[in-house]
């Protein structure tokens, strides 16, 4: 039988399989991460350390933000596909053309919750439910390995390389920007060292959790989500 996108191994192929169920899973994780994206922006505790230097960036060079999203994105995802086509996929394209509508849809959306950022409680529940939607999100969207932006996927390449678990080199990456921030002058926050400190260990434990758990049940379960380079299981089995 032609294998392809309704080949032997159902449809998406070999390169794909359970396609009809991963995508819907895909853009839950991704609408889930950018909910939380948008609890630290209307927060104003602090965003992410990308964040904060690429606006700071922007801010320097009198432009928009989004164009230093745009630069960065592109040249992350060239890098991807030359050096780590492992943990690329049609997921790499899908987060740069749809990021952006969820996170508008969720700033507009939470515009109609002021309360929610009034007052330290609020504020303090608000920044828990950012940093818990961003890991949860971030690894439920990453896990069902269509494939993950451009930078992502060359620290989980690189880690594979030299021998040293993700979460550490995401953490090492995220002092980078945010070092590199404070001399441009980024706007920070406590959320901001949150980020940098437990971003990486909260989306390696989601990962590592839903492939032992609901995507071993579902048959998607895949070896690339165990992140530590002591664990890695052969394909399906978690």
């Amino acid at each position: 039988m032609k294998k392809g996108w309704k080949g032997a191994a159902g449809w998406g192929g070999e390169r794909y399989p359970k396609l009809w169920l991963k995508i819907p899973i895909y853009f839950a994780g991704m609408a889930i991460m950018c909910l939380g994206t948008a609890f630290f922006t209307r927060n104003e505790l602090g965003s992410d350390a990308m964040n904060t230097l690429f606006t700071a960036i922007a801010v320097r060079l009198e432009i928009l933000p989004g164009g230093v999203y745009t630069v960065f994105n592109t040249s992350m995802l060239l890098a991807g596909f030359l050096f780590a086509k492992r943990y690329m996929g049609i997921g790499s394209f899908l987060m740069i053309l749809c990021q952006g509508f969820f996170l508008n849809f969720w700033m507009v959306a939470l515009e109609q919750t002021p309360w929610l950022f009034e007052g330290a409680g609020w504020k303090t529940v608000s920044a828990v439910l950012g940093y818990v939607c961003r890991a949860f999100g971030g690894a439920v969207s990453t896990s069902v390995c269509l494939g993950t932006a451009g930078f992502e996927a060359c620290l989980f390449s690189l880690a594979d390389r030299i021998k040293i678990e993700y979460k550490y080199l995401k953490m090492f990456s995220e002092v980078i920007y945010f070092t590199a921030a404070l001399f441009l002058g980024g706007v920070y926050g406590i959320m901001t060292v949150v980020e940098v400190l437990l971003y990486g260990a909260g989306i390696s434990f989601f990962m590592i959790r839903l492939n032992r758990g609901p995507w071993k049940r579902l048959g998607i379960s895949d070896e690339r989500n165990e992140l530590s380079r002591n664990k890695r299981r052969p394909h399906g089995r978690a």
